[in-house]
């Protein structure tokens, strides 16, 4: 049984069909990329899944249970945790206390919601930035915070909305570490929304591809790479040249 399945998941604003007849699942331990241009659909997708959005059509199953119809808060405590594109601080709170809210997800104790946030941000090697400001960090930081707090409710699956946005290749081989570390570490299921290709490239274990609101192609990064629709729609021929020098 998959941990995530997507039947025919179709969105539309009035005219607009932002997703339509997606299809495709992901089974536990799994770490999926998720990619395509500007305009794909891809956070929309995100926001249907996580019961931001409500689906015109179709259906998602989470952990064998039909959770189409739930609000968000719902399936968050059904054990999907998701971060957005642009993170939010809440007010002038720490780090920690930040963390700590995801944490209030499943537990009442302010102590072991503070014992377990600082546990989590040792995990992703933040943890002197504890009692920092997070609207007065790097973004790199803000994006390892944002992690923390998404960890924090204890997810069964990660959903990670371009993390590596606006990083530099520095940051996003930190980045790349702490994905790889909630993965092959702590044994986390994770779908990724990445444009930066040489991150969602090297760590996924399989590529969806959406354009123009619709699944174009789904399979292991270095067949993705090559597919003419992906390269076409979004790759460019000069990358799939390159990943075929590269060996992949």
């Amino acid at each position: 049984m998959a941990l995530l399945e997507l039947q025919g998941v179709t969105k539309s604003f009035g005219g607009l069909m932002a997703n339509y007849d997606i299809s495709f699942s992901i089974e536990k331990g799994e770490l999926v990329g998720l990619i395509g241009p500007n305009g794909a659909g891809k956070t929309t997708l995100f926001n249907c899944i996580s019961g931001v959005f409500p689906l015109s059509s179709g259906k998602i199953f989470f952990d064998g249970e039909d959770i189409t119809r739930l609000k968000a808060h719902e399936v968050a405590r059904k054990g999907l945790a998701r971060t957005f594109q642009v993170y939010v601080a809440s007010g002038d709170m720490t780090v920690l206390e930040n963390v700590m809210v995801g944490c209030f997800m499943h537990t009442r104790s302010r102590s072991k919601a503070k014992s377990t946030a600082r546990q989590i941000l040792d995990d992703l090697r933040i943890g002197d930035l504890s009692e920092a400001l997070v609207h007065e960090l790097p973004v790199a930081s803000q994006k390892r915070v944002t992690m923390a707090t998404a960890i924090a409710t204890k997810p069964k699956l990660l959903m990670l909305d371009e993390v590596a946005a606006g990083l530099n290749p520095g940051e996003i081989e930190e980045i790349m570490g702490s994905i790889r570390h909630l993965h092959d570490d702590l044994g986390m299921t994770v779908i990724l929304i990445e444009h930066v290709m040489e991150l969602v490239m090297k760590i996924s274990h399989r590529i969806v591809v959406l354009d123009y609101g619709r699944k174009i192609a789904e399979g292991p990064p270095e067949a993705v790479s090559r597919d003419p629709s992906v390269v076409k729609a979004y790759l460019g021929e000069r990358y799939a040249q390159d990943s075929t020098v590269d060996g992949g």
